[in-house]
């Protein structure tokens, strides 16, 4: 369902890893899907684009992140995360399973809240 309303699967994916992890960089989302790199960064380059997201670089690497000053973005996170809240947990220990940042020992992988 996700999909067709962003127009695509990789937008779709794109959207849930940010919603879970609240920045992310494309090779990352590339990685966890086995998507093309050129694919992944095209479709951020849309979003930011439409003004959904912003970036800033890190070392040599482009970590996207919600554009918190648009006012279009609250109910889009909104629209993401009742998608998100609907996978189950096996889904997301699948999906997000790969640490970006350390985590403490025994910490689960959905966060709560």
């Amino acid at each position: 369902m996700l999909d067709k309303i962003l127009g695509s699967d990789t937008a779709m994916k794109i959207m849930l890893h940010l919603v879970h992890y609240g920045e992310i960089y494309p090779s990352a989302v590339a990685k966890d899907y086995q998507l093309s790199l050129s694919g992944v960064q095209k479709q951020f380059q849309r979003f930011e684009d439409a003004g959904i997201l912003v970036s800033k670089l890190v070392g040599k690497s482009r970590v996207y992140f919600f554009n918190k000053k648009s006012p279009a973005v609250k109910p889009f996170i909104d629209l993401i995360k009742v998608y998100y809240d609907g996978l189950s947990l096996e889904d997301k220990e699948q999906i997000f399973g790969t640490r970006r940042r350390p985590r403490r020992p025994g910490k689960p992988v959905i966060k709560k809240g």
